[in-house]
């Protein structure tokens, strides 16, 4: 028995317009060609490892959800141990650092 898994297209493109994002924009923020992104979104063709962590990263769901795996936007995130204040922390640190887990700090404090 042979199991395909790949991107789910139709995810990554809602998750996109969700974020109010055009494909131009959600390539220039992962450092890709838009012309990629549209193949992705097409299902023509799809992300290798690196790719779908970078797109992952960006649109802050889980590569798991990206490939259907789980139907969860956290993936293993959704086992309820960290709440979404955590994983907003978490999800900031391994995009930006400590820098903005504390821009992340200093906009909740001063809601």
């Amino acid at each position: 028995m042979n199991i395909k898994i790949g991107l789910r297209a139709e995810r990554l493109c809602q998750l996109r317009e969700q974020r109010g994002l055009s494909q131009r924009e959600l390539a220039r923020r992962c450092g890709f060609s838009e012309a990629l992104i549209r193949k992705y979104e097409m299902g023509s063709s799809d992300p290798a490892g690196y790719f779908l962590r970078t797109l992952s990263e960006q649109l802050e769901v889980s590569t798991d959800y990206l490939l259907g795996v789980t139907d969860d936007p956290r993936g293993h995130y959704g086992d309820n141990q960290i709440d979404d204040n955590e994983r907003a922390m978490l999800d900031t640190y391994r995009r930006e650092g400590w820098p903005g887990v504390i821009r992340l700090g200093v906009e909740r404090i001063s809601r």
